[in-house]
């Protein structure tokens, strides 16, 4: 049995030998993140850099492959104005063919890879671009097949759909079995019952050359079970050639190889796999459309206005060794909102983490919970415990520091939880002038004016309901005392015989 301080010099060790791992050539290991992305016909207008450049820095990403590149202008201030900002050169470009329809394009970090060829299999509408890698790190030939397929519903699209998915096989069934590829895209794929979708998994007369798929549920991908994964469309009204409707279809996809879900050494992280901007709670909506529980509203005006694709991602790890030695949880800070005065229980949000050896994960709030206002469980779901602590005028915003624990190491991230103002309480109110209440947000002294005497009695209650303060209504005008109750949100009410009115009452400073 090993003594504390032996335990301690081994624990130190195995962070020195992490260490090593992640920064020594000798073990080239390193995760890269890949993007697919639909630029909506981008020529290189620049109305929409602004919001392309808020997505790409969120995004933050090594590979951007993406689809509706107009021309090559479009490719080129995509690479300087937008990946490139500020007179950078951390990306580069592979080459671009500028075909007859709209043309796809390939952007990487050129600190991680090397572009080796850049070549094409023909199809209809659009050929598929073969862009063959090589990791610097580790070597490693990396290929991906970028693809945007035809679009539309009815049999005859079916069938060009397949078509180009077949020449894609042909070609990938001729590699080895330790070829790392993934194709990615615009797919236009309705159903996992299409035969192009089923054509990605079949098996090969080589028995190489299939692909694999994250998303394993099947069914029409426009049903709201899918709502997690869907791309298109982040917007329900009509602008700059873009689809509407609302968020409903997948057809953004990365697709893998064997290899890559297979591998101990170079392998993607299975629960990388995200849209970004798609909480699962915007299914037929705009994707700015408050609250989003997954990016700030910020990001998610700028998908909006980007473009009517989201961008899908996920994260590949790279490595000419296995995977032995444990890594921290991967976690990132992000921002959630909730609505003021929510009801108990009210799930806001997810926290986004993964294991790299997929090691399962606990989470724990370590500070900035001092009310116990959030509660977090073992799937990483922010839960509002008590909603009626919620007060956009008193706080509207929370910094929470989680933890997340693969049982051995640990990652902390920063969640924002902004606070979204409701508009004041108003029921059953004949007329808006009926009743003013002054000052509101209100100190001690709350004036009530009235103007008619139908109302008979008042009473301040606590959100929860609860009667607070009451009395007869003698005068038109008179004032109610509330500086022995501590700062919140109250309600004021009003009866009469035939009418009830309610406001919102925000005691604060006392």
């Amino acid at each position: 049995m090993l003594s504390s301080i032996n335990r301690k010099y081994l624990f130190t060790i195995k962070l020195l030998f992490l260490f090593s791992f992640y920064y020594s050539t000798s073990f080239g290991q390193d995760t890269v993140k890949v993007v697919t992305y639909n630029l909506l016909r981008y020529n290189g207008d620049t109305d929409r850099n602004n919001y392309f450049k808020k997505v790409i820095d969120e995004l933050s990403a090594d590979i951007y492959i993406t689809q509706e590149l107009s021309n090559s202008s479009g490719v080129s201030n995509f690479l300087n104005n937008i990946l490139n900002f500020g007179g950078g050169d951390k990306y580069l470009s592979a080459k671009f063919y500028d075909d007859h329809d709209i043309d796809q394009a390939l952007f990487f970090n050129k600190d991680k890879f090397e572009i080796i060829s850049t070549s094409k299999i023909i199809g209809d509408p659009r050929d598929i671009m073969v862009y063959r890698l090589k990791h610097i790190g580790t070597d490693k030939l990396f290929f991906i097949f970028n693809m945007h397929l035809k679009a539309s519903q009815g049999s005859s699209n079916q069938i060009r759909r397949e078509t180009q998915v077949s020449s894609l096989i042909d070609y990938t069934k001729q590699m080895s079995n330790d070829h790392f590829y993934i194709a990615a895209g615009d797919f236009n794929i309705y159903t996992t019952n299409e035969p192009a979708y089923r054509k990605f998994f079949e098996e090969t007369s080589t028995g190489i050359g299939k692909f694999n798929d994250l998303i394993t549920v099947e069914g029409k991908y426009n049903e709201a079970e899918f709502s997690s994964v869907h791309t298109q469309s982040p917007r329900t009204s009509q602008f700059g050639g873009g689809a509407s409707g609302g968020l409903d279809d997948r057809f953004d996809y990365i697709l893998f190889s064997d290899s890559l879900v297979s591998s101990d050494r170079t392998f993607v992280i299975e629960n990388s796999y995200n849209v970004l901007g798609n909480d699962g709670n915007h299914y037929n909506m705009a994707i700015n459309e408050m609250p989003n529980s997954s990016v700030s509203q910020d990001i998610a005006d700028a998908l909006h206005y980007a473009s009517d694709h989201l961008p899908v991602s996920v994260n590949i790890v790279f490595s000419n060794d296995i995977v032995s030695v444990n890594q921290p949880p991967v976690a990132n800070d992000t921002i959630f909102s909730v609505n003021e005065f929510p009801q108990d229980k009210t799930q806001i949000g997810k926290i986004s983490a993964y294991d790299p050896e997929n090691e399962s994960l606990s989470y724990n709030i370590i500070s900035g919970n001092n009310e116990n206002i959030f509660l977090i469980d073992d799937e990483g779901n922010i839960v509002v415990e008590d909603g009626s602590l919620l007060d956009y005028e008193l706080k509207n915003s929370y910094l929470l520091v989680i933890q997340v624990s693969d049982g051995e190491l640990k990652t902390n991230l920063q969640l924002t939880i902004r606070i979204i103002d409701s508009p004041p309480l108003l029921l059953e109110v004949k007329n808006l002038n009926s009743i003013q209440l002054k000052p509101n947000p209100v100190k001690e002294i709350l004036y009530v004016t009235l103007d008619n005497s139908n109302f008979k009695n008042y009473f301040i209650r606590s959100i929860n309901g609860n009667i607070l303060l009451s009395d007869d209504i003698i005068k038109n005008q008179f004032e109610i005392n509330l500086r022995y109750i501590p700062d919140g949100t109250y309600i004021f009410e009003a009866i009469s015989d035939k009418n009830k009115s309610v406001f919102k009452v925000i005691k604060k400073g006392s």
